[in-house]
């Protein structure tokens, strides 16, 4: 059994010095730049669902979906508290989360039917370990809508997973050559009048537009956490590559160590 304990010197192992590993823990930010909603307001407010299966022992989950509490849009409330998430899993279940004020874990305890802790939430671009006590697994379905956000990856020792549905990329990013990049480009005519008209052309140097690319950059460290083994395993990137490719499937999260913050945007198109 992997416990708060085995994490924390684990990290501690990882760094150079103690006082390394007390600095570089960082505040994660969360940015919602909202789901587009429908303008029906009897209708339900939850769009999408996602179903989390949580195998024997530790995992390190996320949840993908802003979920919103209420019987149509009108009344809808935003509310990802795990006391409203995860409303009915195993006695014994525990949520270990990083918390950026402290910079240290919490515990959070299912008996029975409550939470130690139930006002806890678990947002999109967030993460947390969840410990399941069963020799089985069980799954939650949880309902929601897309975040299309982004998340901030700070310098330092973070945990994050992707602000919005579908999986971060973590391949370097490829800077495009090409007209790629499609604008609204704001013209002032002879009469005074603004037109907008569409362009396309060279993509900005330093834009993101890999839509929920990782943008990898020299001495980046990753670590995924492996459930069959309960351990983390550490993926570096060195001279532009991965010694091993990090891969975090939907619904999971990781853990970065980076010396340089960036966005982690999704930039696709947005439902109406």
């Amino acid at each position: 059994m992997l416990g708060l304990g085995n994490l924390a010197f684990w990290f501690w192992r990882k760094s150079r010095t103690r006082l390394q590993f007390a600095l570089a823990v960082c505040a994660l930010a969360v940015v919602n730049s909202g789901s587009a909603q429908p303008v029906c307001l009897v209708c339900p407010p939850n769009h999408s669902s996602y179903t989390v299966t949580v195998q024997p022992g530790w995992s390190l989950i996320a949840v993908p979906l802003f979920h919103f509490r209420g019987s149509n849009q009108l009344s809808a409330v935003l509310d990802n508290s795990v006391e409203e998430l995860f409303k009915s899993v195993p006695t014994g279940t525990r949520l270990s989360k990083f918390e950026n004020g402290t910079q240290q874990f919490s515990e959070n305890i299912f008996h029975g039917k409550h939470w130690t802790n139930p006002t806890q939430t678990l947002l999109p671009g967030e993460g947390v370990f969840i410990f399941n006590p069963k020799r089985e697994s069980f799954s939650v379905a949880i309902s929601g809508d897309c975040a299309y956000g982004a998340v901030v990856l700070p310098t330092g020792l973070s945990i994050i997973s992707s602000p919005s549905c579908g999986t971060i990329n973590f391949a370097p990013l490829v800077w495009p050559t090409s007209a790629d990049c499609t604008f609204i480009e704001a013209t002032l005519g002879a009469n005074g009048v603004i037109s907008n008209n569409i362009v396309t052309g060279p993509c900005p140097p330093g834009q993101g537009w890999d839509s929920l690319s990782f943008n990898p950059q020299e001495g980046d460290e990753v670590y995924t956490f492996d459930n069959a083994s309960q351990n983390l395993e550490t993926h570096l990137f060195h001279n532009g590559i991965w010694d091993t490719l990090p891969v975090v499937q939907e619904g999971e999260a990781f853990f970065a160590r980076t010396t340089l913050s960036r966005w982690i945007a999704y930039s696709g198109p947005v439902p109406l």
